[in-house]
């Protein structure tokens, strides 16, 4: 789990300190982010244990001393606000204004973002308004750049046209090396032979086979993640308890079936339509947003926190050569 959906303009490595609170950890065009406001964001997301419970699954977020935190945490945490700030920037030049349906919609996508419905109501309800407003800008910038519309009335038409791409598909599936073998198994599967039985005996995939070829359950996009478009493209034009041809994977030949297929609720939808509607075009739009920034904004880093350098994709921050080991691995928050 990551803590925004955003791409960072700025890069892990810096170096942090504790420092006074009337000190800047970084400057964006004019607009400042205190280390006193960089702790309090830290310490908003700390205090939500069972969030940090789900981050420490794929990243580390204390320090080996007491009341620590690890670098590479502290300076996402920073950078994102950077990002925010430079996003909320590029909402006033277009003239975004937030409405209480951008809020409401706002919400639904931090709540997913950071863990669920019961996860994010942990966080106090300060901290809840701040990453509900970024959601919210971040979508109404990236919509505007590409000349998207993202309003409630265009996400309901969008759901009703395309229907299968949002409803919740468990599937399974029996992968073998070969077609010759694949055309086999699926000839006994047409003459009544038991799926889950075939693919404890017969899959290649040690993920699935111990559960008779049970995949899981998710929404087109899902199983384009997780699978890549071509599984993802059989389940969605299949029906409920049917099985498809052996279709050649870049995992090797597979043979699948839908479960089951229900129809998700569209409230809980919106982040994945505007997710649609918006595409990798409108990624995009938001990286070279970025990207661009960083070449032309004013955006600078207090020493303490390392230094701003070109990179391939705009500019990141990256420590002093050699830094003594004990201020690389944590920070001390003020107060401490």
């Amino acid at each position: 789990m990551r803590l925004s959906k955003i791409v960072a303009l700025l890069g892990a490595g810096a170096i942090l300190s504790s420092c006074g609170s009337a000190s800047v950890a970084a400057t964006v065009n004019g607009t400042k982010i205190t280390s006193q406001a960089l702790t309090s964001e830290i310490n908003s997301i700390t205090s939500n244990k069972t969030f940090v419970n789900q981050l420490q699954s794929s990243q580390q977020v204390f320090g080996s001393g007491t009341n620590t935190y690890d670098m590479s945490f502290v300076d996402e945490v920073l950078n994102r606000r950077i990002s925010m700030i430079l996003i909320g920037q590029e909402a006033k030049k277009l003239g975004v204004q937030l409405t209480s349906q951008d809020i409401a919609l706002g919400r639904v996508d931090a709540e997913q973002t950071f863990g669920g419905a019961t996860v994010f109501a942990q966080f106090s309800k300060e901290y809840q308004a701040q990453l509900i407003k970024d959601s919210a800008t971040l979508d109404l910038v990236e919509a505007r750049l590409i000349h998207a519309d993202i309003s409630l009335t265009a996400l309901q038409n969008y759901y009703s046209s395309h229907a299968a791409q949002f409803a919740n598909i468990c599937s399974s599936q029996i992968l073998v090396s070969t077609q010759a073998q694949a055309n086999s198994i699926y000839q006994q599967l047409q003459n009544n032979a038991n799926f889950a039985t075939l693919a404890k005996a017969d899959s290649g995939d040690p993920n699935t086979a111990p559960n008779g070829g049970a995949v899981g359950c998710g929404t087109y996009s899902d199983y384009v993640t997780a699978l890549g478009a071509q599984y993802a493209q059989v389940v969605v034009n299949l029906g409920a308890n049917s099985i498809a041809p052996p279709a050649h994977l870049p995992t090797g030949w597979s043979i699948i079936k839908v479960t089951s297929r229900s129809s998700l609720p569209f409230d809980q939808l919106t982040p994945q339509i505007r997710g649609a509607i918006l595409g990798s075009k409108g990624k995009s739009a938001i990286t070279n947003l970025l990207n661009q920034s960083a070449k032309s904004s004013a955006v600078s880093v207090n020493a303490r926190y390392g230094k701003i350098t070109a990179t391939a994709n705009g500019s990141g921050v990256t420590p002093f050569v050699s830094p003594a080991p004990a201020k690389l691995n944590f920070f001390v928050p003020s107060g401490s």
